[in-house]
């Protein structure tokens, strides 16, 4: 099945446009995308591992996490905005590249677990600012997310540079 998608999505005249390397826009529209793309992954994992060190207890205890998640959760939903536009537009541009690489397909299974907790993070804070800072168990939760969210995002960097080096593709 994400095979032949893949197969109808290289079929468009976007993706024909994208890949073909004699046009000025190519040279343009993809290396553009590429930086914005890495630009957004690096707000993504400052602002990601700033929140998760509060929750694990280093860094700066100025704040509450609910301050910090307040400032920094926004900055999250916007990059991952820019990721999903630019990543859309790369994978337009090489959909056999993208789709059917394991990289590719591992790194998409961890973004949606990082975006579950973040979304958690964010709807628990909604209905109680000190939602983590009521017990010790939620504390305890709350580490154990922000250890696995780390190591996820870590994966997620990992995943999409390898991308690049583990070419699926058929034939």
């Amino acid at each position: 099945m994400i095979d032949a998608f893949s197969q109808w999505l290289s079929d468009t005249a976007l993706s024909s446009l994208l890949a073909d390397t004699t046009h000025l826009s190519t040279w343009l529209i993809i290396p553009l995308s590429q930086c914005i793309h890495i630009l957004s992954v690096a707000v993504i994992m400052i602002s990601v591992c700033v929140l998760n060190f509060h929750m694990l207890g280093i860094g700066t205890r100025q704040q509450t996490f609910a301050q910090l998640a307040g400032q920094l959760i926004p900055w999250t939903w916007g990059a991952l905005i820019a990721l999903f536009l630019t990543g859309a537009l790369q994978t337009i541009a090489e959909p056999s590249r993208e789709l059917l690489n394991i990289g590719f397909r591992v790194k998409m299974v961890m973004l949606l677990i990082t975006v579950g907790i973040t979304l958690f993070y964010q709807i628990t804070l909604k209905k109680d600012p000190k939602y983590w800072d009521v017990s010790p168990q939620r504390r305890q939760t709350g580490r154990i997310l922000a250890t696995f969210s780390l190591f996820l995002w870590v994966g997620i960097a990992a995943a999409g540079r390898l991308i690049a080096y583990l070419d699926m593709r058929q034939g």
